[in-house]
């Protein structure tokens, strides 16, 4: 599940890269120049959730955003800035403008954005800023206009003595009223319906939003395909087991996963049905 928000929150990153851009620096006045991909940067041990070339006031800047669901268990949310940051100051020669994002209500309240130090002559210092979502006035999102920020909106606080469920639904409205197209819509809501379930019953948001809305979404789509992919690779399994013995069938199970393609995967399956040797079903696998 972590990964499912993570891949959603890269997405809007790069769908909605203005608005994001906007939201975290607090000015109205940038354009987004480039994304640049550190997914083949060997000098980052992981990848970056966005990294961009804008311009804001005039000036070339590399604006680079993390968001983090709970809390940075592997390394502190420091550390991992502080190499980010080095690497992307040294490759650019530009400022680095970083900015972790807090998913969760409870998530790393001890991250300052602070790390420096100094010793005879030696000084470091570090800022970035650290956005709690908990923290914005979700009501004053609304007024910006601003389609890809919606998603996040249940994640913030809501006006004094609004109940969870209004909240939320008061977010679905928001987004149902704002001017896009309906796969856009359908987008907005899909995510709005996971980033929601963080913090509230997934079951809310399968009231507020009507399943049909969504079906025009590319991440809609691609979840319902990631799950016919998951159960068809679990009924080929079940359907060998019945006949060949479980450790030989076990040892397929890397090779299904390699496979991509759904209708191959359903050929498979039908295969699976007939065959009468492990021999013969890994031939089938490897034509």
């Amino acid at each position: 599940m972590p990964q499912d928000y993570d891949n959603m929150a890269k997405n809007l990153l790069t769908d909605y890269a203005t608005d994001i851009s906007q939201f975290v620096l607090g000015v109205k006045d940038v354009e987004v120049l480039e994304t640049i991909d550190t997914e083949q940067q060997t000098v980052i041990a992981r990848r970056t959730d966005s990294v961009k070339r804008i311009r804001v006031d005039n000036r070339e800047v590399i604006l680079h955003i993390e968001l983090q669901l709970r809390d940075s268990t592997r390394r502190p949310m420091w550390a991992r800035n502080a190499a980010y940051h080095g690497y992307l100051v040294g490759e650019h020669q530009l400022p680095v403008y970083s900015n972790v994002i807090y998913l969760h209500p409870n998530a790393d309240r001890n991250d300052t954005g602070i790390y420096e130090y100094s010793w005879q002559g030696y000084k470091y210092t570090l800022h970035y800023k650290v956005i709690r979502l908990i923290e914005i006035d979700g009501q004053s999102v609304f007024e910006m206009q601003a389609p890809g920020i919606l998603p996040f909106t249940p994640l913030m606080k809501p006006p004094a003595g609004m109940d969870i469920q209004q909240w939320a639904r008061e977010c679905v409205d928001a987004t149902l009223a704002t001017p896009v197209d309906q796969r856009t819509q359908g987008d907005l809501l899909y995510a709005i319906s996971l980033f929601g379930s963080i913090v509230h019953n997934p079951e809310l948001y399968e009231r507020l939003i009507q399943e049909e809305l969504m079906q025009e979404s590319k991440f809609y789509q691609r979840q319902v395909a990631k799950i016919s992919r998951e159960n068809t690779i679990k009924h080929i399994m079940a359907l060998l087991k019945m006949k060949l013995p479980v450790d030989t069938v076990n040892a397929l199970a890397p090779a299904l996963q390699n496979i991509d393609n759904l209708q191959r995967l359903e050929e498979l399956l039908l295969a699976a049905a007939k065959v009468q040797s492990i021999e013969a079903f890994e031939q089938m696998l490897q034509e």
